[in-house]
């Protein structure tokens, strides 16, 4: 049976080399702790360096808590590095059923729960809510062929170093000559391509 225990916040000590980038993500689980409290202890070593629970703990620094929940756990260095850094992959792998996800939202909306701090932005909070809609072929496909003409494909060709600093500068000279303008290099060449070639560009 894991034991958890209250310990100044002061005792705990951040894995210097953690590689998890949590610093956007204190705010969000500061009102999380505001609002439904401090209810997943911070995992820690024998030496009270945090295994997991970085954005806990700094969210419980910029709430100016003194005391937080912890778990020890009594773990090598490299056990404690592998575990960190599982405890955060494992836990991105899982994704939402879209429908009961909607489903709770409307919920918790007709409750009047404030859903901000559920952690979600303004944007991730539109997707989720947003009735579902069967992808339309049909308007793809009328939608490309409107987008035809600005939509560009692209053709390789192999030479040697040399001789492509040589196309390159006869192709900067040509659109000069012609009055050729366009910022995309490749564009360029394709429309001087097509010129040369007779073929409507």
């Amino acid at each position: 049976m894991l034991e958890i225990i209250e310990i100044p916040i002061s005792q705990l000590k951040p894995w210097e080399d953690n590689p998890r980038i949590n610093d956007h993500a204190v705010a969000a689980v500061a009102k999380s702790i505001q609002s439904f409290g401090f209810n997943v202890p911070i995992l820690c070593d024998q030496d009270f360096t945090i295994i997991a629970g970085h954005t806990r703990w700094k969210a419980a620094q910029k709430l100016c808590m003194t005391r937080v929940p912890v778990v020890m756990l009594d773990l090598k260095d490299s056990q404690r590095k592998a575990f960190a850094i599982a405890d955060n992959k494992l836990g991105s792998l899982a994704r939402w059923d879209d429908d009961l996800i909607r489903k709770t939202l409307e919920e918790l909306k007709r409750e009047n729960l404030d859903i901000s701090v559920l952690g979600c932005s303004d944007r991730e909070m539109d997707a989720l809510l947003a009735p579902y809609r069967e992808f339309n072929w049909a308007e793809f496909d009328q939608y490309l062929a409107k987008k035809d003409e600005s939509v560009y494909g692209i053709l390789q060709f192999k030479m040697t170093f040399a001789l492509k600093e040589k196309v390159e500068a006869a192709i900067q000279k040509y659109a000069l000559e012609n009055r050729i303008a366009e910022k995309d290099a490749s564009i360029l060449g394709g429309k001087i391509l097509c010129r040369l070639l007779g073929v409507n560009s």
